[in-house]
């Protein structure tokens, strides 16, 4: 009888090991960007709005235990509701380069512009919502000049409703973690400021 090969050995334990501890039936996450499909798809889009605002979403909403590493995490709790926030339009992005305009929110005209939540309108080819939220928000912004950056010089006030979505990949030491990367736009006070309006369904005037 041939004597087994000690090395072997060990990388058959440790594979097995590996096998024993993998979750039965689970997936491999194959989302294109972190939670993507909950960013784009219009699943809650018939959902009737509750309003909130700026200054709630920062004050009270709770982070959910979510980081970098939940890529395909599915929506929970607060995030499979629908939310309707009257507020300032500071900002708007419109090259980012996952196709999203970013739009920056603030409770108030001359608010710091640091006291913002982001909002999201997803491209146009995933569905005529986006279209037509994108068409809004080019329509309550008509000629007012936007400075470098996406600044509007002039802040317009508009009623943005969405689904409420936690971006939880900016956030950075652990899924409950209050430290932040700095790469959310200008809305950095605190990891509340990573709850967004995401995807927005509609855009109008207050």
């Amino acid at each position: 009888m041939p004597r087994p090969d000690p090395a072997a050995a060990l990388v058959a334990l440790g594979l097995a090991g590996l096998l024993a501890g993998a979750p039965v039936g689970a997936q491999v996450c194959r989302e294109p960007r972190y939670r993507w499909t909950q960013k784009t798809d219009t699943a809650l889009a018939d959902l009737a709005p509750q309003a909130t605002s700026v200054s709630a979403i920062l004050a009270t909403w709770a982070p959910p235990d979510l980081g970098p590493r939940d890529r395909c995490a599915p929506r929970s709790q607060r995030e499979l509701g629908v939310y309707g926030v009257t507020a300032w339009v500071r900002r708007v992005d419109k090259f980012k380069d996952d196709g999203d305009w970013h739009v920056e929110l603030t409770e108030g005209a001359d608010s710091p512009a640091d006291s913002c939540i982001v909002v999201e309108i997803p491209a146009r080819k995933y569905s005529a919502r986006y279209a037509g939220a994108r068409a809004a928000l080019d329509s309550l912004i008509g000629d007012r000049k936007i400075r470098r950056g996406g600044v509007l010089a002039r802040p317009v006030r508009a009623l943005i409703s969405g689904a409420a979505f936690f971006d939880g990949q900016h956030r950075r030491g652990g899924r409950r973690s209050d430290k932040i990367d700095g790469e959310h736009g200008r809305c950095n006070s605190s990891v509340r400021a990573l709850w967004e309006i995401h995807p927005v369904y509609r855009v109008t005037s207050p």
